[in-house]
């Protein structure tokens, strides 16, 4: 397994709170058929969850994305109302002013025009109001008599109408003034109102796109892991089909390389080979997470000569994959073989005795650490080794 395989079964595990039992765990560090086959399931398993967890983790962007769609839409509805607001008062404010203006030109005339009346009303207070006869005496004729009061009497209704005219205007300029100001003042509270509403809705926006970016971030984490834990499990399946094909070529082979050879020693029994090596037994042959271990794995010093466990024909001898250099002797019916060698020592047809160097412990092929991985075939199927010796 490639150091990056293995730190990514180690962080699926992780990830799931699962506790693995991985090959570095392991005192000789080989990698078995059933050992690959666990990890690709394990691999498989964290993949499924991983795939329903992002799933729900697109679920969940979904309803925050629900959610937030009609928050955002209100922020900026409130954004553009703020909007239109400041302008609107920002326009009376101006046409305020203008009113102003206007209010203080028509008082300035009004004020002229009470003055100039003013004047009139006291000089001809002084002077006493010429009578019809004082009028014709002081003209040439009765027709400018007539001319001449007519045109005092127009002057005096003019002067009446103008400061009529202004009194009506300034009063409505201040009753315009007024009403522009109450209006920017509903505009200033409505503003003010509106600033509240539109504070809420960008902090809830502000929330739930938060919370919708940590989702999209968890996901697209959980999305790089799944990638990687789809390339770890085709990787494993992969080795462990190449296991499983090698496992079957080598029974095809004994099995045929054994036709019509002598047996010589028994299927069964205790004490029938002797030991290839002299070690500890690293690795034994069995069921182990629910897969068959075919052999057993002794442990051994790197370049140890390995004895051949009875006497034979070698039928195989090279490399083969993951057994590395491999050594297979036939005793008929039954094989054994010798697997992870640093080095072969035989050839293919040759008879060998018991205890025959076939060649030295090594660590090819899949291997941690030196040593010999030892199986027995009767026919090729796997045996339990520990049986036979």
């Amino acid at each position: 397994m490639t150091l990056r395989l293995s730190a990514a079964i180690l962080a699926c595990a992780a990830a799931a709170g699962l506790t693995l039992v991985v090959a570095a765990g392991r005192s000789d560090g080989a990698r078995s058929l059933p050992e690959v086959e666990r990890q690709a399931r394990a691999a498989a398993a964290r993949e499924q969850v991983l795939t329903g967890d992002v799933s729900r983790d697109n679920r969940r962007i979904q309803v925050v994305e629900v959610r937030l769609a009609p928050v955002q839409a209100r922020w900026t509805q409130l954004n553009a109302e703020m909007t239109g607001l400041r302008a609107k008062r920002l326009a009376l404010t101006a046409r305020l002013e203008d009113e102003r203006r206007r209010l203080a030109r028509l008082t300035a005339r009004l004020a002229e025009q009470h003055r100039v009346l003013g004047a009139r009303i006291s000089a001809a207070y002084r002077a006493g109001e010429p009578t019809m006869l004082q009028v014709v005496l002081r003209s040439r004729s009765l027709s400018d008599a007539v001319a001449v009061r007519a045109s005092l009497e127009r002057l005096n209704d003019q002067d009446r109408g103008l400061i009529v005219e202004t009194r009506t205007n300034a009063g409505r300029s201040r009753r315009s003034r007024d009403a522009i100001r109450t209006t920017r003042a509903d505009v200033f509270r409505t503003e003010q109102q509106v600033s509240v509403r539109e504070v809420q809705a960008r902090r809830a926006f502000t929330v739930i796109e938060t919370e919708r970016v940590r989702l999209v971030a968890a996901r697209r984490a959980r999305a790089t892991l799944l990638s990687r834990v789809k390339a770890d499990r085709r990787e494993l399946e992969a080795e462990a089909q190449g296991l499983r094909a090698r496992s079957n070529r080598l029974a095809a082979q004994i099995r045929a390389s054994s036709a019509g050879l002598p047996s010589t020693v028994a299927v069964a029994g205790q004490g029938r080979f002797s030991w290839p090596v002299n070690g500890p037994l690293t690795s034994p042959f069995g069921w182990r997470w629910g897969r068959m271990h075919e052999g057993i794995d002794i442990g051994a010093g790197s370049g140890t000569p390995i004895g051949a466990a009875g006497a034979g024909r070698v039928i195989v001898a090279g490399w083969s994959g993951g057994y590395g250099n491999l050594v297979v002797v036939s005793h008929g019916s039954v094989a054994t073989a010798y697997g992870h060698m640093s080095r072969i020592a035989v050839s293919v047809g040759q008879d060998v005795g018991r205890g025959t160097v076939l060649g030295a412990v090594g660590c090819t092929g899949h291997c941690f650490g030196p040593h010999v991985h030892f199986e027995v075939r009767v026919n090729g199927v796997p045996q339990n080794p520990v049986n036979y010796l």
